[in-house]
């Protein structure tokens, strides 16, 4: 399986996704208009584990972790 990976980028409480494309493109102009890259995620990864080891998660909640900043 080819891994996709998906740059996330968080401002104000909204998130954007981009591919890595893209994220290499805009990402001194996301950066200083205040967006801050909080999560890169292998897409296939990431969808398998909300399918498969979410029962005790909220989804919700598992989605907004995604404007917070790794550490």
């Amino acid at each position: 399986m080819e891994q996709t990976f998906v740059f996330v980028y968080a401002k104000d409480g909204k998130i954007k996704a981009l591919n890595i494309e893209k994220a290499k493109r805009l990402q001194d102009d996301l950066i200083k208009e205040g967006w801050v890259h909080t999560k890169t995620l292998d897409a296939c990864v990431y969808i398998q584990y909300l399918h498969n080891d979410c029962e005790e998660v909220d989804l919700i909640d598992e989605m907004k972790s995604l404007t917070k900043r790794q550490s």
